[in-house]
């Protein structure tokens, strides 16, 4: 059994997701590459698409297409309501790839500016597995739907979904999503309504983020002892999705209250006032774990998110988490055991979440006994074998 996975990159949260799942199947045994259009880390088994020199006149012929079709200028005056909007096409042709023309089952993950949708469909022969790391495949190109401006840009949405359907039409294809939340989406779309859907949750390596001593971690970064630290991180606070505006004001008046309050944050972007440590972006997951171990409480701020790799992976270092109610948060969240549910989307009911978790004790043993049941990166990829060799049985 060969899988080749397909994502756009190997950073960001979706290119994480797709890479705990393809080092687990090889782990486990089984022959699982990644074809990235971008790479850049040293992976076994990951590969980048070979991007090939354009010619002078082929140059200047793209050129000519931006200026005379310029995709996104319709949506330069939603910038501030658009996280990110793609499109079905590209100039890529993935089915002549050997690795997809060696593989038994291909694995589609964020493949936004990389999968040709109608031209892959139209000549591929093989089982395909989608992965939903966001709610792109249900629609005509936007990734999430909170303050999306559909009715402005109806006629874009409706001409994208028509080229997906027909490319769709007929295709060996399931899909699996990674929470309930885009489960219902995806039942819910005239697009992808009718392909058969599994929910796969994403999972976490238990021999990486685990609990370590929290003093000792706090060392590791010069984080005070005697304070209580509420950890918020992304990877990206400056997106408006990830909901630090909101995460600013709760915060901000939970510090008026309490002296002992130390707000730490890690990702892109700049923490909102000098009396934050703001750590910047952390690459190795050992590295983040300890972070984990460091704090008292994570802060989910995100007003829509697909599942939340970060809640989990904060849940497994026995960190409890504050979220608002979204996605994944419903899934992971129990209320009152492993961390608290604000109420609704406002920073007043974040802020009031975040009292009742400090109010309250968690107790670590029964946070990571949970996620070991439940979110054992083991146990997920044993789930997409499972669905690989069922798919096969039925080929």
């Amino acid at each position: 059994m060969k899988i080749l996975h397909i994502n756009t990159y190997d950073k960001g949260g979706a290119a994480t997701a797709c890479r705990r799942i393809h080092l687990g199947l090889l782990e486990q045994g089984i022959d699982s590459k990644v074809l990235y259009l971008k790479k850049t880390k040293e992976v076994k088994e990951t590969y980048q698409f070979p991007h090939p020199k354009k010619s002078f006149s082929e140059k200047i012929i793209e050129k000519l297409k931006r200026k005379i079709f310029p995709k996104q200028d319709i949506l330069k005056k939603f910038r501030d309501q658009i996280e990110i909007f793609s499109y079905p096409d590209s100039k890529y042709d993935i089915t002549q790839h050997p690795l997809y023309q060696e593989a038994d089952i291909i694995q589609l993950n964020w493949v936004s500016t990389f999968l040709d949708e109608t031209t892959f469909f139209a000549k591929n022969t093989k089982p395909v597995v989608w992965r939903m790391a966001d709610l792109y495949a249900c629609g005509g190109g936007n990734h999430y739907e909170k303050d999306f401006p559909f009715e402005a840009l109806k006629p874009l949405i409706e001409h994208n979904k028509n080229i997906r359907k027909k490319a769709l039409s007929g295709a060996n294809l399931t899909m699996v999503c990674i929470s309930d939340w885009v489960k219902q989406k995806a039942e819910a779309s005239d697009v992808i309504g009718s392909f058969p859907k599994k929910v796969i949750h994403n999972g976490v390596d238990l021999q990486v983020f685990k609990p370590y001593n929290k003093d000792w971690s706090r060392s590791v970064f010069n984080l005070p002892i005697e304070k209580k630290l509420l950890l918020l991180g992304a990877d990206s606070l400056q997106n408006k999705r990830k909901g630090a505006d909101l995460a600013q004001e709760a915060l901000n008046t939970i510090q008026q209250k309490r002296s002992d309050i130390q707000v730490v944050t890690f990702g892109k972007g700049e923490s909102w006032n000098t009396d934050i440590i703001s750590l910047g972006e952390i690459q190795d997951e050992r590295l983040l774990a300890l972070l984990y171990s460091a704090a008292d409480l994570f802060i989910m701020s995100s007003i829509e998110e697909a599942f939340g790799q970060v809640t989990i992976e904060a849940l497994a270092c026995g960190l409890p988490v504050v979220s608002f109610p979204t996605g994944g948060s419903v899934n992971i969240i129990k209320e009152g055991e492993n961390g608290i549910l604000a109420k609704d989307f406002t920073a007043n009911e974040l802020a009031k979440a975040i009292a009742k978790a400090l109010s309250q004790s968690f107790d670590l043993q029964v946070i990571t006994d949970d996620v070991q049941k439940r979110f054992d990166i083991k146990d997920k990829v044993s789930e997409y074998r499972n669905l690989y060799e069922t798919i096969l049985q039925l080929k």
